[in-house]
């Protein structure tokens, strides 16, 4: 099992191959809370996981991009709740499931829209 991770506020986040990888072998448990370091999360099952909750990454730079993924022979999350970090918030609640091979994305954006109602520092899904 590895954890390779990166850090939000450095370049190599973005670069290929940096994410955080929790596998059913070691690292990842029915009813455990991860906290996203990079911006991309890994979850390698080896059987149905029914319950976990994620916390996006702390400070990430305008424009980011989070993405949840579930890979492994084993299946799916039954239910997966999203959780913004401290100080942001989610444009949309997440608490559904996931499937094996369906990556779950959120944008992150500094700005807001008043107009909308959407305050500043908010994660946005896009997929």
């Amino acid at each position: 099992m590895a954890n390779i991770q990166g850090a939000y506020g450095h370049s190599d986040v973005f670069a290929p191959g940096v994410f955080d990888l929790y596998s059913a072998s070691g690292t990842l448990a029915t009813g455990q809370t991860i906290t996203m370091q990079t911006s991309n999360l890994v979850l390698y099952t080896t059987g149905a996981i029914t319950a976990l909750t994620v916390n996006l990454p702390l400070n990430p730079p305008d424009g980011a991009v989070a993405e949840i993924n579930v890979s492994g022979a084993g299946g799916s999350v039954t239910t997966l709740t999203l959780a913004a970090n401290t100080g942001d918030s989610l444009s949309v609640a997440y608490a559904a499931g996931l499937a094996t091979n369906t990556p779950l994305r959120y944008k992150y954006s500094l700005n807001g829209d008043i107009t909308k109602g959407v305050q500043s520092r908010t994660w946005f899904r896009v997929q």
